[in-house]
């Protein structure tokens, strides 16, 4: 039976960071030989845009993919106007981006790369070591920006409202005091 081609799961680090602590991880990712792509908006449509220097990343962008040219192209597919990272290209690229705190809540956002793909054949190709390597070098440079904390906090599940959590998470000293000294919800 031929399976269709796809992105099987992957590892992730969650994590409460914003701009200025982010840009440590993109400059870590740039040292590594990565290019950073940004989405951005332009003329109406979502384009990604490279970058080989810190100045790409932008405070109003908080989505980006670091691609490792030596493992294999970035290829981006079109769907109407807008471009997307192709199945293929998942293979050489780690996802990361920083948090912008909302109204009184801070979403968390990611580093993510997948375990492999199935090819349309339906044959399986892991992720490259060197991924893997890239991946948990840039763990480590979250985890010191970031280090695992526990806190008492409020959620932004409405379900939850007015309850107060005490949790482990991975989040920056900027955020871990809104939290803290302003009451600012997790999510």
């Amino acid at each position: 039976m031929r399976r269709p081609a796809r992105n099987d799961m992957g590892k992730q680090i969650n994590y409460y960071m914003g701009y200025h602590d982010f840009l440590s991880v993109a400059q870590a990712a740039l040292d590594s030989g990565c290019v950073i792509y940004r989405h951005t908006y332009e003329d109406g449509r979502w384009r990604l845009i490279p970058g080989t220097t810190l100045d790409v990343v932008q405070p109003d962008c908080r989505e980006y993919y670091f691609h490792i040219p030596e493992i294999g192209g970035f290829d981006v597919t079109r769907a109407s106007q807008n471009q997307y990272v192709a199945d293929e290209a998942r293979l050489s690229v780690i996802e990361a981006g920083f948090c912008i705190p909302g109204k009184h809540e801070i979403v968390k956002n990611r580093l993510y790369i997948v375990t492999g793909r199935y090819t349309d054949d339906g044959d399986w190709i892991p992720r490259p070591d060197m991924l893997t390597k890239v991946y948990n070098k840039l763990v480590r440079v979250v985890k010191k920006v970031a280090p695992y904390t526990e806190l008492a906090h409020f959620v932004v599940n409405p379900m939850y409202a007015g309850e107060k959590h005490t949790s482990k998470e991975y989040i920056s000293a900027e955020f871990y005091e809104l939290v803290q000294r302003e009451d600012y919800k997790l999510g």
